[in-house]
């Protein structure tokens, strides 16, 4: 019998070298490898038809546990990103974004995403202070309004594109 025929020789035969592998390349809590390992068992026999039998059936199986650890690991990546980029905006008040954060092609995407969606009046304002590094006078000097409204404005605008940044970095990144 095969082994991608029969579900439950499927998943006793596989689990325990799925298990050791992920133990081994991650060192994470018992719960969470059953669960990354029922996770991936439970993919590779929904694409077992994808199996052309170009190698043993579970070095199939372990290199999707591989792709799939390399997956969480980008989607942890990023998700670490944006927690930077989030913590970083929530110090906004008188700090600029730093240089690293920008340097990012993906960082800098989601960021122009972000203030692509934003009212134009919240985006320029963004710009001039943070990305230009205009104060709040020389804002309000160019814009022909007072301090204190584009105090406000840009107290509206950081929430709005925190939200809008939070929101774009769902578990969408990877595709």
């Amino acid at each position: 019998m095969r082994l991608l025929d029969n579900p439950s020789e499927f998943f006793e035969s596989c689990y325990e070298a799925v298990f050791r592998l992920v133990a081994r390349t991650t060192g994470a809590p018992r719960a969470i490898l059953e669960d990354f390992v029922h996770e991936t068992l439970l993919h590779a026999w929904q694409a077992r038809a994808s199996y052309r039998g170009e190698s043993d059936q579970l070095t199939w199986i372990l290199g999707i546990a591989r792709n799939k650890l390399r997956d969480s690991w980008r989607r942890d990546a990023a998700r670490s990103r944006r927690e930077v980029v989030i913590g970083q905006l929530r110090a906004l008040e008188k700090e600029f974004i730093p240089d690293e954060i920008l340097e990012s092609h993906e960082m800098r995407a989601q960021v122009r995403r972000a203030l692509d969606v934003l009212p134009p009046s919240y985006a320029d304002v963004l710009m001039r202070r943070y990305f230009d590094g205009a104060s709040v006078r020389h804002i309000a000097a160019a814009l022909r309004e007072t301090e204190k409204s584009i105090e406000a404005r840009l107290h509206r605008a950081r929430e709005a594109f925190r939200q809008e940044l939070a929101a774009s970095g769902g578990d969408d990144v990877d595709g």
